[in-house]
């Protein structure tokens, strides 16, 4: 068997070191980090870990099956998002959003905290930075509050975000199964949500706005947190910061017509134009969303579902040794995608349906689909290759013992704090690669294995870390240089990142002790 020692430990962190020093200290891109990382996690399992050549490949074959099941979520969002993009609905979407609040902080935590949240939900990527600080910096504020706002606000709605990609990720490179992890996971979300919410608020005018906003904050917040945890528990949860972030935007708007919220208008919007002028409705504009939300609970229903539960993918693997002893078992349609109920065959019928509905109004534009496809393929085509290798790496390391030799010693190290330790190790991976997604594949096997070897619920520890990697997004290079970029501060990323970093590990560590205390609350 596998024996915890240094020399064991340091060989089996090399990959993840490989990685952390290519991606954050060589600015390598994630494809060619992770090539690099794959390679090594391949090499050490073969040469100190008892792999063979069949273990390996099969090892790999894993990874591209769990890899395809999360890909497939990926592109579908961010293809629909491009598609209404071209068609102008997401200009609209947002101008109708942005003059739902007068005052300036009804409006920088509609915009920065509830909407953000929801254009996360529909896309990721970096899209509710790319569209809300703009729309902030119109409407009056500061580009580095806007830049800032948007992306803290937008953290809590990561996990969820790209039509539960994150989330999903977690459950297949943990075996937790989604009826268990994700209403525990909602729920420890609670505390994270709210915290955001209070950041935006003192992000956009210091403990003054904190005090005025404190009700309307905790009213919202725990609004939106129950909404996170009913999609959860409906088994709903590619729509668990869509729903919730459209029902924050609501709640806030009707607080802005209550002392709550009200004030004086936010006077320096009221010169600035709020966009183009578009021909398109809200509610054709917003009709993908309310299809694809009508999808979603259709696909719920028992009698669809008892129908189409035999109707998915899913390869086999066989059980594999290593000659040092480390066993896995074998397993039966791994990563399997339902195909009525996986979020992407919903979201292209949505798109679909879509395409009907414009094309019969006359507001379908010639050439629409093709643009989103395109630029839907220059968008994922890096992000998907730097996810196939991670993955690939990810399962060498999990089927030689790799992982949990790393787990035994950090459980030896940080012992009863280690749910403290956690989030910021779902951090880290996010800061690394710039996705939650990611982050969730890295690290999500070695926090379970941690978790088991102390003893504490694996569920609690592998929720934390992806909360942690959702977080994590807020100070994530790549989604600061975009935000940075749109509201006109190029090569001023620092500023925008060093004032985003405090609020983002205050939160984390919030998070920390609220999963310490679930663990010794609920052993």
């Amino acid at each position: 068997m596998l024996e915890l020692n240094t020399t064991n430990w340091l060989l089996a962190f090399l990959p993840l070191f490989l990685l952390l020093v290519t991606m954050v200290g060589l600015k390598w891109s994630a494809p060619k980090a992770g090539i690099l990382a794959w390679v090594a996690a391949g090499f050490c399992g073969w040469l100190f870990f008892g792999a063979d050549g069949f273990l390996l490949a099969v090892s790999c074959g894993k990874g591209l099956s769990l890899s395809l099941f999360v890909l497939l979520v990926i592109w579908s969002a961010v293809f629909l998002y491009n598609l209404i993009e071209q068609l102008g609905a997401i200009g609209v979407i947002g101008n109708s959003i942005a003059r739902l609040a007068g005052s300036r902080l009804g409006q920088a935590l509609l915009l920065g905290w509830a909407f953000s949240g929801f254009m996360q939900g529909i896309a990721g990527f970096g899209v509710p930075v790319a569209v809300v600080a703009p729309l902030m910096l119109m409407l009056g504020f500061s580009p580095v509050i806007a830049a800032v706002s948007v992306l803290v606000g937008h953290s809590w709605a990561v996990t969820f975000g790209s039509m539960g990609s994150s989330y999903y990720t977690i459950q297949l490179v943990t075996g937790i199964p989604g009826s268990t992890i994700g209403p525990v996971m909602a729920i420890l979300f609670a505390l994270p949500i709210i915290a955001t919410g209070f950041c935006v608020a003192h992000i956009e005018g210091g403990w003054q706005s904190v005090r005025k906003g404190a009700a309307a904050v905790l009213i919202v917040g725990l609004v939106m947190s129950f909404f996170v945890w009913l999609m959860t528990f409906l088994g709903a949860a590619q729509i668990a910061s869509v729903v919730p972030g459209l029902v924050g935007c609501s709640i806030i708007w009707l607080l802005c017509k209550t002392p709550l919220l009200n004030g004086e208008p936010n006077q320096d919007s009221a010169s600035r134009p709020t966009g183009q002028e578009y021909k398109l409705s809200f509610h054709l504009a917003f009709l993908p969303y309310y299809l694809l939300i009508f999808l979603t609970a259709l696909s719920q229903l028992p009698p669809l579902k008892a129908a189409a539960r035999h109707l998915y993918f899913g390869l086999n693997y066989p059980g594999l040794k290593t000659s040092l002893g480390y066993g896995v078992q074998p397993v039966e349609a791994y990563a399997k995608i339902r195909l009525l109920n996986h979020p992407a065959p919903l979201i292209l019928t949505a798109a679909f349906l879509t395409f009907l509905a414009f094309l019969s109004t006359g507001q379908w534009k010639r050439g629409a689909g093709s643009a989103a496809f395109k630029t839907t393929v220059r968008q994922c085509t890096p992000t998907s290759l730097g996810i196939i290798t991670m993955v690939m790496m990810a399962l060498i390391m999990t089927n030689t013992g790799m992982t949990e030799i790393l787990a035994n010693g950090i459980a030896s190290v940080t012992g009863l704090v280690f749910p403290i330790f956690s989030p910021y190790i779902g951090v880290l991976g996010c800061f690394m690669t710039g996705s939650n997604t990611n982050s969730n594949v890295m690290f999500g096997g070695l926090q379970m294995q941690t978790a088991l070897s102390l003893g504490i619920s694996p569920v609690i520890i592998a929720s934390i870390q992806s909360i942690g990697g959702s977080l994590g997004s807020a100070i994530a290079p790549a989604k600061v240089l975009i935000g940075s970029t749109l509201v006109g501060l190029t090569n001023r990323e620092g500023d925008v990142m060093l004032k985003a970093i405090p609020y983002c590990l205050l939160i984390v560590l919030l998070a920390g002790l609220e999963a310490w205390l679930a663990v010794n609350i609920f052993p």
